[in-house]
């Protein structure tokens, strides 16, 4: 799989709830439709999630996408375990509630994962657009005054996804510009954190609701056997000396330039890695996609 890690320092100042700003849970998962008999199933390709963490007041964030369509099941599994070990958390998002969430449940059913998750507190912001006056995600951030420069839309999701698992041409740009638009949305949360009282009321726990990710264990199916191998091949451990090597003060622009670097850089070691091996013979019988780059 690849993945993006980093640690931001900054000033973050709760202005959005009275909960706890380390109470404050951000995810999004990201989607493509897979066709089965002429019907679109939403699959899950990748997914952010940010949080600050206690220790060290730093903001965390986590990108992570597939590298090829078979790994989605360890993929709903890792996620399952995040949201899992925060579950006491508050998990806000744009749509999550009848999006992001219930695809998820019925991913994990398709794929029987069975989740001991039943009950997680969430806030939704498409709940309160129309009433506190922004439109989507985007808007959101217009509306509190936020600049998140957005090159692509949220349907580049649905529509290139397979071009990356195939490695169809420009497929590394494609994955970067997905890397880029996570990114800069997860750059842009905590600054809604900071903002949203400027316009909108805190959010109270009235204003909390809460979600299961649980399915009926009568359905359950016996599970398929996980994935082995996760390559990370985009780990902060493939630019850093140490993956605990604090990232500071990084901007979007920054966060840009080191998605760039970061690829340059894995791949120059999996072209060297692959040539030490001697792979070449065993790629091409196989016709792995990596043959491209041979």
């Amino acid at each position: 799989m690849y993945k993006i890690e980093v640690k931001i320092d900054g000033q973050f100042t709760n202005n959005f709830s009275n909960s706890s700003i380390y109470d404050l849970i951000f995810i999004d998962l990201e989607f493509w439709p897979h066709y089965v008999d002429g019907k679109a199933v939403q699959r899950i390709y990748g997914y952010t999630i940010t949080r600050l963490l206690k220790t060290t007041n730093q903001q965390y964030i986590k990108v992570k996408f597939l590298e090829f369509e078979t790994e989605e099941e360890q993929l709903l599994k890792e996620i399952m375990q995040d949201i899992y070990k925060l579950k006491s958390k508050i998990f806000i998002g744009f749509e999550i509630k009848d999006s992001d969430f219930r695809t998820l449940r019925n991913r994990a059913k398709a794929l029987s994962i069975y989740s001991k998750i039943n009950e997680i507190k969430l806030f939704d912001f498409r709940d309160y657009s129309q009433k506190y006056g922004y439109k989507g995600l985007n808007g959101l951030f217009e509306h509190l005054e936020i600049k998140v420069n957005k090159k692509i839309g949220g349907s580049y999701f649905r529509k290139n996804p397979r071009k990356v698992f195939l490695r169809r041409n420009g497929w590394i740009d494609i994955l970067l510009n997905m890397f880029e638009y996570c990114l800069e949305d997860a750059a842009g949360y905590f600054e809604i954190v900071s903002n949203w009282n400027k316009k909108n009321p805190i959010i109270t726990e009235g204003m909390i609701t809460s979600e299961s990710l649980n399915y009926s264990e009568l359905e359950k199916k016996p599970s398929v056997t996980l994935i082995q191998q996760d390559a990370e091949i985009f780990s902060m451990q493939n630019f850093q000396a140490s993956s605990d090597q604090l990232l500071s003060g990084l901007t979007v622009a920054d966060l840009e330039a080191l998605i760039v670097k970061i690829v340059q850089k894995t791949f120059k070691e999996e072209m060297q890695k692959l040539k030490h091996e001697h792979l070449q013979d065993q790629i091409t019988q196989m016709n792995h996609p990596l043959k491209l780059f041979l």
